[in-house]
């Protein structure tokens, strides 16, 4: 039987493993979309989950209380702390937060007096990494006193946003992200399909609160967003460098007149619509300006509204469109970094989004073929001393017969 050559083993094993990544890479990419299609929002809104609710010790003078917290990305989480104490003179109070990638955030900051049930801090965070994050709660009191801590998985952000908008969504063409921008990393990049003679709506606004102290040193003032889109070749201008507003969900600490329950994200300033003159793939690019001294999370989304004409223009059709991937949105990825304008730095993305998706199946497929390659070296050297051996052998045998029928035939 005619065996392999080395060259054509190691072509076979390298084909059979692109293969098994190829169907691996599929399948989480396909797996981790998160559709908007598989909301009913006419049924009862999702549980919270609870991550965390207990009262808390602190004594007179300097703590530290931290939680080590599982968080979804585009999820919205709450966060709720409140005094059960007659008083402390003095109070100071910080929360941060560190995520999974080492971004850092300083939620907010309290100095003052506190009273028993009068004063309760919450708000809410969207998160745009999925992970362990580490909350740290620093506490500073004159007296010893005792705070609930209550931190809960409240919704996903498309929930979320269709629960408390003012109009009805269609869930069918919803898509939804956060995102996080810095001073370094200030530009991002949707695909988003659309059909001819049809209107869509954007909106834009941030989910993580700053802590005013931090807001005061570094004389923050909100950055400014320009976001347009190209449509068949063609650039439109949605936000106009346009100035970002404060935070503004629920429990909004930047703000002392929030009112309780008030979601004000739904604002006409971002509001915006546009109308689709042809079908296809609609890019949209968002890019925020102005000086970013913290880590800035943003939620953006896009939907359809309804038709706006007949489609008597011949140009392109009315036919039905999914929502798309961008790339993967439950994974964490600098490569959303900066707009990607030709085919090349796509195809680029793509590559390192699929490594870094996938290190696990590489390192195991680089592990097998490092040890598939030492067992036959290992093999190989021994099979070949034995068939040298052997070689050798029947040679001499070969050898010896032969010398016997030639002393055979002179006789």
């Amino acid at each position: 039987m005619k065996t392999l050559s080395k060259q054509k083993y190691f072509t076979y094993l390298f084909i059979v493993n692109i293969l098994l990544l190829t169907i691996s890479n599929t399948a989480i990419f396909s797996g981790s979309i998160s559709s908007s299609d598989d909301i009913d929002l006419d049924e009862l809104l999702p549980e919270p989950t609870i991550l965390y609710d207990s009262v808390e010790l602190f004594l007179e003078g300097q703590n530290t209380f931290t939680l080590n917290i599982s968080f979804q990305k585009n999820w919205i989480y709450y966060f709720s702390f409140e005094s059960y104490v007659p008083f402390s003179d003095v109070f100071l109070m910080d929360a941060f937060c560190q995520t999974p990638a080492g971004r850092n955030y300083h939620f907010f900051d309290y100095n003052g007096s506190i009273e028993n049930e009068v004063y309760k801090i919450y708000f809410e965070y969207g998160s745009t990494e999925s992970g362990y994050h580490i909350i740290n709660l620093l506490v500073n009191t004159s007296q010893n006193i005792n705070i609930h801590v209550y931190l809960e998985e409240y919704l996903p952000l498309e929930t979320y946003y269709n629960h408390f908008a003012l109009e009805e969504i269609n869930n069918q063409s919803f898509f939804c992200d956060i995102n996080q921008y810095s001073l370094l990393k200030n530009e991002k990049e949707y695909i988003y399909p659309v059909k001819d003679d049809t209107e869509y709506k954007f909106n834009f606004f941030r989910v993580n609160p700053i802590s005013q102290t931090d807001k005061r040193e570094n004389m923050f003032g909100n950055p400014k967003v320009i976001m347009t889109v190209d449509l068949d070749g063609t650039d439109f201008e949605i936000y106009r460098n346009i100035q970002t507003l404060d935070f503004s969900l629920y429990g909004n600490v930047e703000n002392d007149d929030f009112l309780d329950m008030d979601r004000n994200f739904y604002n006409q300033t971002f509001l915006e619509r546009f109308g689709a003159h042809c079908t296809g793939n609609m890019s949209i690019s968002i890019t925020i300006e102005g000086f970013i001294p913290f880590d800035l999370n943003f939620a953006f989304m896009v939907w359809e509204v309804g038709s706006i004409g007949n489609g008597t223009d011949g140009v392109g059709g009315n036919e039905n469109a999914t929502i798309p991937n961008p790339f993967n949105n439950n994974t964490d990825t600098e490569l959303h970094n900066k707009t990607l304008t030709d085919t090349l730095d796509g195809w680029i993305a793509i590559t390192g989004l699929f490594i870094q998706s996938n290190w696990w199946a590489i390192f195991l497929v680089m592990g097998s073929i490092m040890i598939a390659s030492a067992v036959y070296g290992k093999y190989k050297f021994m099979f070949k001393a034995q068939i040298v051996k052997f070689k050798k052998k029947l040679g001499n045998d070969e050898f010896d017969k032969a010398k016997k029928t030639k002393s055979e035939g002179m006789q």
